[in-house]
């Protein structure tokens, strides 16, 4: 369930709200009046949420004047508003809303400090986990991973258009996956101390045939080697896919299992460490292992996005972003002055105050211009 409170300046509010009644059969609406604006609110289900703050935009609200406001209620007296057709109905379109869903997804796209350490930690944790061979070390590295943040970015970024958001992504993406490769030459240099058994890379040319390119034994490391096989495409078809509900639904808690399926750090790290330990030890092998986790790496960046962008299509945010009134304005909007109702309150006042000052006609001169 939503509220919505939407206000409009004086000149638009008989408009709005029949358009609010007769159009989008908004029940339970409350107005309430004030010195600048007429503000509405209302409760509306989230499968009418997309349709009816589309419909908003299409008159202009929130794109050339007044501002509309949604909150989530966790609950809401009395019960059982429209509850028993959204039990019934199978509901396609986004429960968020258009701007909703960008906010959320610009969020997990920006570069920030906190960003930049979680993909440090996350990269050293994977780069213990390949070496030791250790599954539950790097489950962990994944779910510490914020990789698919700038990925949703991009996705979501071509699917309303925006294209500050895409490169934005795109850039940030890109970044985050070179700090995760600089991680990995960093856990090569160091495997020596990591790894005082013996000679890392001799163990892993044990584990490896580069005349197949192809592992002897299975282990964390020789199994992001290998190319990549019509079962990996198919977890990250569906890992695409997934996150993209998820981001439209509002559920950020179904990131995790898709962070695990997803694993785009381990190849990350892999890329770095073993092309460099390849490099510095002239082993074929380690350069195979690197250049198939690099192989992987990028179809699974690719594939995923590709997923959640027709997934987003598919929850018809492309739909609403191309008939939406002005998507481009509302992304772009630039206020034009102190208020968006375009009528100062300060102005407002002082136009009752010198209303209240005009003097008022006296009997007799009122008498006198009725009998003239």
């Amino acid at each position: 369930m939503k509220q919505v409170q939407v206000a409009v300046p004086y000149d638009k509010a008989e408009a709005v709200y029949d358009f609010l009644l007769d159009v989008l059969n908004v029940k339970n609406l409350t107005r309430f009046i004030t010195d600048t604006a007429h503000i509405y609110q209302f409760r509306i289900t989230d499968d009418a949420i997309t349709d009816t703050v589309e419909g908003l935009k299409s008159r202009g609200v929130g794109v050339d004047y007044g501002f509309i406001d949604i909150w989530d209620l966790k609950a809401a007296l009395p019960r059982g508003i429209s509850e028993e057709s959204q039990e019934t109905k199978i509901q396609r379109e986004a429960t968020l809303a258009v701007e909703e869903i960008y906010d959320s997804v610009k969020k997990q796209a920006s570069l920030s400090f906190d960003f930049m350490a979680f993909v440090v930690f996350a990269a050293v944790m994977a780069g213990f986990g390949l070496i030791q061979n250790n599954v539950t070390i790097i489950v962990a590295s994944m779910l510490l991973s914020p990789l698919m943040g700038p990925m949703l970015g991009v996705a979501l970024g071509y699917v309303v258009g925006d294209k500050k958001l895409f490169i934005k992504g795109t850039m940030n993406e890109l970044m985050a996956l070179g700090l995760s490769f600089g991680m990995g030459i960093i856990m090569a240099l160091i495997v020596p101390i990591l790894y005082p058994e013996g000679s890392f890379i001799d163990v892993v040319e044990s584990q490896w045939d580069t005349s197949q390119w192809a592992p002897i034994v299975l282990t964390e490391i020789t199994r992001r080697g290998t190319l990549f096989t019509p079962l990996d495409i198919g977890v990250a078809v569906f890992s695409g896919a997934a996150v993209a509900v998820s981001v439209t639904k509002g559920d950020m808690s179904s990131l995790v299992g898709v962070a695990i399926s997803a694993a785009l750090m381990p190849p990350a790290v892999n890329v770095g460490m073993m092309i460099t330990l390849g490099l510095i030890y002239n082993s074929a092998a380690g350069i195979q292992i690197g250049l198939g986790s690099l192989a992987l790496l990028s179809m699974n960046i690719i594939l995923i996005d590709v997923a959640a962008i027709i997934m987003f299509r598919i929850k018809k945010l492309g739909v609403i972003a191309d008939k939406s009134a002005q998507w481009r304005a509302v992304t772009r909007f630039r206020q034009s002055s102190s208020s968006l109702y375009h009528r100062n309150p300060s102005s407002f006042v002082s136009t009752k105050k010198k209303d209240s000052e005009k003097p008022t006609p006296k009997a007799s001169e009122k008498g006198t211009d009725s009998s003239s």
